[in-house]
């Protein structure tokens, strides 16, 4: 097979093409020891694991052996003030962000709470902020209600972190605050006036940083029902609901605490749920009586619990579908939802394909695109996110998008891995932004509209000094290469062994050739092919790119660069790749 260097130029999409460098002798070695395919052994190599006993607990994890969570900072006092006020029947309440994990960590805590004394449970509140109304994270409003309405103990999820003001003020109005968060803390320093869990942060000597904040509160729970008969039972009911908040907020899956939370979360998920609200979920994203993977959470389940944040402003409907106390209750609430997911791709679409049209039409040279519009205009707020991340897919540049709103611009930002988002707002924050935080590939932020084309010209300037013209050039990393006779539902099988999949064990990518035997387009928008090698030829799918049609041709031999995965329809099972690039080699 010709080898993927001798390939001169880059591929149609303009990417460059690298193999996984792996150590063969070490990969032999485990597939070996291990009695695996020696494509899972080069995966596991390729992922940084040599050793078999490394391997063995990246395959096969268990909940009972993430690190204690008593070691956490400010495990104990935050362990002490709520057991106390569930005791003494104190009113709590849970704030939770709009997004997928803060809005699963609310719900983890709002179970735990009533499992660990019922008789208190009227006392517990929750409350999501509206994205519209509200706007990001934790803020007066929030605190002046909560107050008024004789809360005593506030905790945060998913927020908070930067909210120092905040806190201060529920502090003086004798509001004791618990902050559970995992993002960026912005010069280092945690708010002094909340218990603060949060990994991250100055003094923490908790081993895994990057648990998202459900999962911080799935610690905090096994921390609070330590003791009860039925610890564990809870705990990996609870998973469920962490895994899909852990794998849609995008925290790297190679994190042994991540990946045994979601292991658990697709073992109880796939064998069904006695959640009326979570089994009505499932089935109306068509994963009843399925085994669930990770892009089912990332792209089917995730997306419908966003969506309700997204285009409807708050996720409290969520929390109401999850807390539904019949099937039939549940099952409008996961119709509605539902409803809201299309009006947010049907969104989305239209607004990815403005920013494109804009890209093209003023040609822009940017290395760091800036683009907003008015909310009224369908630039709405709930998409810019995944707006700004579809660009970056496509043009291979860090994105920020902005919704325009009563003369303030709210924006969205993603980025390369060449450029820490966070450090670049940061650096051109001075006088401009009104707010900022998140990861170091994905932020918020807001300005005033007429700070807008100062922030492009700012955070290009500092783009300038960061990033090569070798970093703007999308590099896509292919794990090994195949013949299409190779292909077949067992090495799929095996491959599932690498599961769960998300940042930082991405699925595998093989480059496999062919000819080009059938192509067609569906749904107007993505390309069916069927790739002939020398025994039964395989079927292929381009997702949303029709716009390459033209160019390719039947008869064309192809090196195509995918994922393998098992298409099942009615019940017939079938390999499917699916395209994420291609060389025409002739």
């Amino acid at each position: 097979m010709q080898n993927i260097e001798e390939i001169s130029g880059l591929s149609i999409t303009g990417c460059r093409w690298r193999a996984a460098n792996v150590n063969e002798v070490k990969a032999r070695e485990l597939s070996n020891k291990l009695h695996i395919h020696p494509i899972v052994g080069r995966a596991l190599v390729w992922r940084g694991l040599t050793e078999v006993s490394q391997a063995q607990q990246f395959i096969s994890t268990s909940l009972s052996k993430i690190p204690d969570p008593t070691t956490m900072l400010n495990m104990d006092r935050a362990e002490v003030t709520i057991l106390k006020a569930l005791q003494e029947g104190t009113p709590i309440r849970i704030v939770g962000d709009y997004d997928c994990d803060g809005t699963t960590g609310l719900i983890t805590l709002l179970q735990a709470f009533r499992l660990i004394n019922p008789a208190t449970a009227k006392n517990i509140s929750y409350h999501v902020p509206d994205r519209e109304k509200d706007g990001y994270g934790l803020n007066p409003g929030i605190i002046e209600k909560a107050a008024a309405e004789g809360v005593k103990i506030l905790i945060s999820v998913d927020i908070g972190i930067t909210a120092h003001s905040e806190w201060a003020m529920a502090k003086e109005k004798g509001i004791t605050g618990i902050c559970i968060d995992h993002h960026t803390i912005l010069g280092s320093r945690a708010p002094e006036d909340a218990i603060v869990l949060c990994p991250k942060q100055a003094g923490c000597t908790y081993p895994e940083k990057d648990l998202a904040a459900c999962g911080i509160s799935l610690q905090l729970t096994k921390v609070l029902l330590n003791g009860h008969s039925k610890q564990d039972a809870i705990l990996q009911s609870l998973c469920k609901l962490v895994a899909i908040g852990t794998i849609s907020d995008m925290v790297p899956l190679n994190s042994y605490s991540n990946r045994a939370i979601v292991q658990a979360g697709l073992r109880g998920l796939s064998s069904g749920s006695t959640n009326k609200g979570l089994e009505a979920l499932l089935t109306i994203s068509g994963l009843q009586n399925h085994k669930i993977s990770s892009y089912d959470l990332g792209f089917k389940l995730g997306p419908r619990i966003n969506a309700a944040g997204r285009m409807d402003g708050s996720t409290l409907q969520v929390v109401s579908l999850l807390d539904a106390a019949s099937k039939e209750d549940a099952w409008v609430m996961a119709s509605q939802i539902d409803e809201l997911n299309r009006q947010r791709q049907a969104v989305q679409q239209w607004l990815v394909e403005q920013i494109l049209k804009k890209i093209e039409i003023e040609d822009s040279q940017d290395l760091v695109y800036v683009f907003g519009g008015e909310h009224e205009d369908g630039w709405h707020q709930g998409v810019v996110g995944i707006a700004a991340s579809k660009i970056v897919e496509r043009y291979g540049r860090p994105a920020l998008i902005c919704s325009i709103r009563d003369g303030i611009a709210h924006g969205s930002a993603r980025s390369i891995k060449a450029l820490n988002i966070v450090q670049a707002l940061e650096a051109v924050s001075d006088g401009i932004l009104l707010k900022y935080g998140g990861h170091t590939a994905a932020a918020g932020f807001s300005l005033k509209v007429e700070n807008l084309n100062l922030l492009r010209k700012r955070i290009n300037a500092y783009a300038q000094t960061i990033l090569t013209k070798e970093d703007l050039i999308h590099t896509r990393i292919y794990e090994g290469e195949l013949n299409p006779t190779d292909i077949n539902l067992d090495l799929i099988r095996t491959l599932a062994l690498l599961e769960p999949h998300g940042i930082e064990n991405p699925r595998p990518s093989f480059v496999i050739k062919g000819r080009l035997i059938e192509i067609k387009i569906i749904a107007n928008k993505h390309l069916r092919m069927r790739i002939a090698g020398k025994g039964p030829s395989l079927e292929a799918i381009w997702w949303h790119h029709s716009d390459l049609y033209d160019q390719l041709r039947v008869g064309t031999n192809l090196m195509i660069l995918g994922k393998l995965e098992i298409n099942d329809w009615n019940g017939s099972q079938k390999p499917q790749l699916n395209i994420d690039d291609l060389h025409r080699l002739n």
